[in-house]
């Protein structure tokens, strides 16, 4: 028996937020100060706090050079 692994969804199930929304700036912001909270902790490192912001910052859709993005 062969298992599908495949998406068959027509549209996405999550949908994606409009980038300068109000929720969407307030869970970015959220998670970065959950994660500077972290690497403050010593759970991970300043070098890895950097990457996570970054990352962050793309799957919001926000770019660098934005006024709402914090790169560090």
């Amino acid at each position: 028996m062969v298992t599908k692994r495949e998406n068959t969804a027509a549209v996405n199930a999550i949908p994606q937020q409009e980038k300068y929304s109000p929720d969407n700036l307030m869970l970015y912001h959220t998670s970065l100060a959950l994660m500077k909270t972290l690497a403050d902790d010593g759970i991970f490192t300043e070098g890895e706090y950097r990457k996570i912001c970054t990352k962050l910052t793309k799957s919001h859709g926000l770019s660098s050079s934005s006024i709402f993005a914090e790169i560090t």
